[in-house]
Formats: structure tokens, sequence, C-alpha cells
């Protein structure tokens, strides 16, 4: 995969994110702020965000400008095919939107008939994300599959070394989920 070359002022901002991430009081299994406390507090502006899931369906109403978006196919391939047929990624990408208009969002597609994906799709969006230079990807998904726990952690890990913070799912009820519950993910 060719990454371009992320320069040194992007790798210092994405640092400082991660770390004000790290210092928040409550971080990791006991999460309990809220998208009102630093460093999520503002409009977005400045922010680039790439929406992991099933695309977005540009004439809904309530979505506002997207940046652009792609379509990552089972095969790892990636298309430009990013409407959303489900639903569920036209909602997160609202959800987004309402919380920070002002800032960049991408779509990248990873379902297409149906909410499910591959773990090597999920793998190549978030190395999509990091690639591409967005500061977040979110990923309002994972897979309680433990099998799937080495794949996803060597690109989560990559990713946020890239300065990429990934934002994901961590538990339902108790048990794990991945990518959202490994140190290197939000």
């Amino acid at each position: 995969i060719l990454r371009p070359c992320v320069g040194l002022a992007t790798r210092r901002r994405r640092r400082r994110v991660r770390e004000a991430v790290r210092r928040l009081p409550g971080t990791g299994a006991d999460w309990k702020s809220t998208l009102d406390d630093p460093p999520f507090r503002g409009d977005g502006k400045g922010v680039s965000i790439a929406v992991i899931d099933s695309g977005v369906n540009r004439d809904t109403p309530h979505i506002g400008a997207i940046a652009g978006g792609v379509s990552i196919g089972a095969d790892g391939n990636v298309g430009d095919d990013f409407d959303d047929g489900l639903g569920h990624g036209t909602a997160v990408t609202a959800a987004i939107q309402e919380k920070a208009p002002a800032a960049r969002v991408w779509a990248v597609k990873v379902f297409d008939r149906s909410l499910t994906t591959s773990a090597a799709s999920l793998a190549r969006a978030i190395e999509w994300a990091a690639a591409s230079e967005m500061d977040v990807a979110n990923l309002s998904l994972g897979t309680p599959v433990a099998a799937r726990e080495t794949e996803l952690r060597a690109v989560v890990e990559r990713a946020a070394a890239d300065g990429l913070l990934v934002v994901s799912a961590a538990r339902h009820r108790d048990t794990p989920w991945w990518p959202g519950c490994l140190e290197a993910a939000l």
C-alpha cells in the first residue's frame, strides 16, 4: 500500500489530540467523557473524519457537505461508489455532522447489501484513512470474533503511529469488540 508522506505539522497536531485523549479522566474501560469534553469540543473545523460504515446518502436532508468517499470491497479493492443503501452510515454521518458541522467528512463504505463485512475490509478501510491523512476514523461497528484481533491490532497500531485516532465500539454487554477494545483505539 502506498502511503502519502504525512507532514510534520499534521503529525504534531494528531499527536496532541491523541495525548489529550489519553489524559482525559475515565479513558479506557470506564470511559465517561462526552463529546462536550476536550478534545472533542468545538465545531470540528480543521478535522478530517473517515466514517467507516455503509456509505452515505447525500440526498438525505440531515446530511451536510461530504468531502468525498470511497468503497472498500470484500477483496480490498477501492472504488468510488459510496452511496448508502442500508442507512446506517448515513445516520452515523448525520450524528457526527450535528456535533461537528465544520469537520470534513469522508464516507468509507465497507458494508454493501448487509451490515456484515470482512476483517480484511475493515483493515483496508483503516489503512485508507491513515494514508489519506484523516484525523479520525469512526467505526460505529466492531466484531466480537477474537480470531480477528491480531489482524485488526496490527492495522490499528500502525494507524495510531501515523496519527490516526480510531474511534470504535469497544464492548457489547460483557463481550469485547475489535477493534474498539484495543489500547490503540478509543
